[in-house]
């Protein structure tokens, strides 16, 4: 099977390597929603196995697109005694299968910037989705609604004192693809936090996408490029901290592998890649009378260690919030173009679990997550990124506490 540099930062133990040991099962999202085990990570592995001595069973074109069904959550790498990454493995089946969904997804993140406000723009001219809409258009049109700022629900969380332990410290924003063209009040909230505990926040350097995107979809040189653009902006403006509010874009810019650096300089990158909650340390946080009465979390995929945006909300509301591993959203990238009839089953199965009530606001800290749960959410129940309920206007720094 050929493999890109771009899409392995290490060496990965070959397909055949895999034991069947069956791990995976346990935590596969799509075996979870579906019970069809041949979308299990085992059996991609075993049918790329096949792949690679050239079967002369299997046909390649449907072979390829069945072990291409992933939703790209990692989640049987930590459950493989191997260490296998069914992710890596796909996107560098997809890499060497290319096709119009992956040429579509390319144009959809790298022109985001274009195409994002007046795909919004459409959906608008569209109207609301409601809960009978079914099918592609339907399911489009809640996508798109999700990524419309103009359908946030209210602010109810108000910063009331802010930990200026790291003031003064060099910051630069990654805002990652959703915040950047679609919800920039995420953007705009992020950005009022990180003045409040009083960090330097340097200029936006124009970051690209990370680059997880575009390599679990097959597309290696668009991710290699969107990282080298963000390396340079990095390095131009004086290797900052990078504060990161997607747990996604946390993970994708952490796996960038050593190669692409300058000798010493992968380490200082890792160091410098942030949650925005750590930032904000112990800053408190107020709530308003329009606070729902049930607040839900929802931990990511690809939440860092100890899933620090969940502790801070833990804190922030005065009540426990469920931490570890939660249900996958089905977000799924690239699936949202080549099986959303299974991504949008995986969502289903996702807030079964949750089981959430009437009224309820369910809070993540993923782009991705924030916009699959929002699409996908029961019609009382309201879903979002945790920033989208910050309201910061009345907050103050230094330890003083905002007037009554």
């Amino acid at each position: 099977m050929p493999t890109s540099p771009h899409l392995n930062p290490a060496p990965l133990p070959a397909p055949h390597d895999c034991v069947l040991c069956g791990r995976c099962l346990e935590v596969c999202p799509l075996f979870a929603a579906t019970g069809r085990e041949e979308l299990s990570p085992r059996a991609k592995f075993h049918l790329l196995a096949r792949m690679a001595r050239n079967d002369p069973a299997l046909r390649e074109k449907p072979a390829s697109d069945l072990a291409g069904l992933c939703l790209s959550c990692g989640r049987c790498q930590k459950a493989c005694p191997l260490g296998l990454c069914a992710p890596d493995a796909v996107g560098a089946l997809r890499a060497a299968h290319p096709g119009w969904p992956a040429f579509l997804w390319e144009q959809w993140i790298t022109r985001a910037g274009l195409v994002w406000p007046l795909a919004v723009s459409l959906g608008r001219l569209a109207g609301h989705p409601t809960s009978a809409s079914t099918g592609p258009l339907g399911r489009a049109r809640a996508a798109l609604a999700a990524l419309d700022p103009g359908h946030a629900s209210p602010s109810w969380l108000v910063p009331t004192r802010f930990d200026t332990t790291c003031a003064g410290r060099r910051v630069a924003l990654f805002r990652g693809c959703v915040a950047s063209h679609a919800r920039t009040d995420w953007s705009r909230a992020a950005v009022s936090l990180l003045r409040g505990v009083g960090v330097t926040l340097l200029d936006d350097p124009g970051f690209a996408c990370c680059g997880a995107p575009l390599g679990h979809a097959g597309l290696p040189d668009a991710q290699n490029a969107a990282r080298q653009k963000n390396i340079q902006a990095w390095r131009e403006t004086g290797r900052p901290a990078l504060a990161v509010f997607c747990a996604s874009c946390h993970h994708g810019l952490s796996a960038y592998p050593p190669a692409l650096f300058a000798p010493g300089e992968a380490d200082v990158w890792q160091k410098s890649i942030l949650p925005l909650a750590a930032l904000l340390g112990q800053t408190t946080f107020e709530k308003t009378p329009e606070t729902p009465t049930a607040i839900l979390y929802h931990s990511p995929c690809h939440a860092p260690p100890g899933d620090p945006d969940a502790a801070l909300l833990s804190r922030a509301l005065d009540q426990p919030l469920a931490q570890g591993p939660t249900p996958c959203c089905g977000f799924g990238g690239l699936m949202q173009l080549t099986a959303p009839t299974l991504a949008t089953r995986t969502a289903a199965a996702c807030w079964r679990t949750h089981n959430p009530p009437p009224q309820a606001h369910v809070l993540t800290a993923c782009s991705g997550c924030a916009t699959q749960l929002a699409a996908t959410s029961p019609p009382t129940v309201t879903a979002g990124h945790w920033l989208a309920v910050v309201r910061c206007e009345e907050a103050r720094g230094d330890g003083e506490e905002a007037p009554p």
